[in-house]
């Protein structure tokens, strides 16, 4: 450990720790290594028992495992290492937020060039260093080569500095941030199982599989078939007020603020051709996506008015009923069927599903159950997503009081 002292402290410290920090450089208390790739010409040297990890798993805090393997001759042939278990990887390059990203090896493995191996020496806590260097994941982001690629280097990652205590106190701050990451984990299975759970019920639902019962349990109605037009109405009111709150649709968020969104506006300049939108109304977009291979119908939930393209689909019905119950019915991808049957195979434009307006609202037909019913449906379908939006807010407060636990944990 560099003598060097650092002369502040962590502003929250366990009461029987006391005394500087010190400040070290990766190289000084760890060596450094970057694997390799074994030829992918060569059949021999793939699908081996070796773990061979890329950049792409060092997403998750802990490996154990790895989407490829190599064989002992693709190891002895080629520049990978095998790296011992506790080793910390820091994915030196990749797409999207890889570059920076930490996670502790588990297992003994291999991995490509692209991931910076930090082998730590014995006087140091692997799970402390990992917590540390999670913490600085932007910093490290920053520290890149001059170039058009921002990629990390083993060199730059060797003279990277961090803060230091004895390893009793390392050991003591790592055991209590991994008891605040086992709690993540189990609200994050609870919110996973929450969901799966919803779309069983909800699949089951709306194929009739399940059928709920009135308040005096007696069964309600055969469900009937009606043309979307006898349910919905098209909205094709026009942006006469010059409204500017104008709408995207989000897979997560359903339609939100394009700025909001995008952090731009991507609309025309003059915005009063736009359809305008009031709170509980339906927009379709009939671009097709990951998660919407029909396009997504969203409810403006979150803004009094807006405005969106006259490419979307905009109607509404009478019943605020039918409005909950159809929101569901349609986020839970039940219409998906019937707008295949209208979507022209193959004649797609520029992303764009090929359907008409008369044919979206002629020839699409709906499950229809009592009014008594969707309410029913909807009130079961809405309890459900009060229990995940409650532990989804549970997960987001520990993320929070995690990262100002390493804020304050850490010199």
């Amino acid at each position: 450990m560099s003598k060097k002292a650092n002369k502040t402290v962590p502003k929250l410290r366990f009461p029987e720790f006391e005394g500087d920090w010190k400040i070290s450089t990766i190289e000084e208390i760890a060596s450094v290594s970057s694997g390799g790739t074994p030829s992918r010409t060569e059949s021999t040297y793939w699908n081996g028992d070796i773990p061979w990890v890329t950049t792409s798993e060092i997403s998750q805090a802990e490996i154990f495992d790895s989407v490829e393997k190599i064989t002992r001759k693709g190891l002895e042939n080629s520049s990978a290492k095998l790296f011992k278990k506790n080793t910390i990887l820091i994915a030196m390059y990749g797409q999207g937020k890889t570059r920076g990203q930490v996670s502790i090896l588990r297992i003994e493995a291999t991995t490509n060039q692209a991931c910076a191996a930090i082998t730590l020496f014995d006087a140091y806590s692997p799970e402390f260093i990992y917590y540390f260097l999670s913490k600085e994941y932007e910093k490290l982001r920053l520290l890149s080569n001059d170039g058009s690629q921002k990629n990390l280097s083993a060199g730059l990652i060797k003279q990277y500095k961090v803060s230091l205590t004895s390893i009793a106190e390392q050991k003591k701050i790592a055991s209590f941030l991994e008891a605040v990451d086992t709690r993540l984990t189990q609200l994050r299975c609870k919110h996973k199982l929450l969901q799966t759970y919803k779309q069983g019920v909800m699949q089951k639902i709306f194929s009739q599989q399940i059928r709920l019962k009135s308040d005096d349990g007696k069964p309600f109605p055969d469900w009937e078939k009606k043309k979307f037009s006898q349910v919905f109405e098209r909205i094709t009111r026009k942006n006469k007020e010059n409204n500017l709150n104008t709408l995207t649709i989000s897979a997560q968020h359903g339609l939100i603020n394009q700025r909001d969104f995008f952090n731009k506006s991507v609309s025309a300049d003059d915005l009063t051709g736009y359809y305008l939108l009031k709170r509980g109304d339906f927009a379709y977009n009939k671009s097709y996506s990951n998660g919407y291979p029909m396009g997504a119908i969203k409810r403006l939930k979150f803004y009094e008015k807006g405005v969106v393209s006259t490419l979307y689909i905009c109607f509404s019905t009478k019943n605020e009923v039918e409005a909950q119950f159809y929101e569901k019915y349609f986020e839970g991808g039940f219409l998906n069927h019937e707008l295949s049957k209208i979507a022209q195979e193959g004649a797609r434009n520029h992303g764009l599903l090929n359907m008409s307006v008369v044919e979206f609202f002629q020839d699409i037909t709906l499950d229809y159950p009592t009014i008594e019913e969707q309410a029913k449906i909807t009130d079961f379908l809405t309890a459900i997503d009060k229990k995940i939006e409650a532990v989804a807010k549970q997960i987001d407060l520990t993320e929070q009081f995690k990262k100002g636990l390493l804020q304050k944990m850490f010199v």
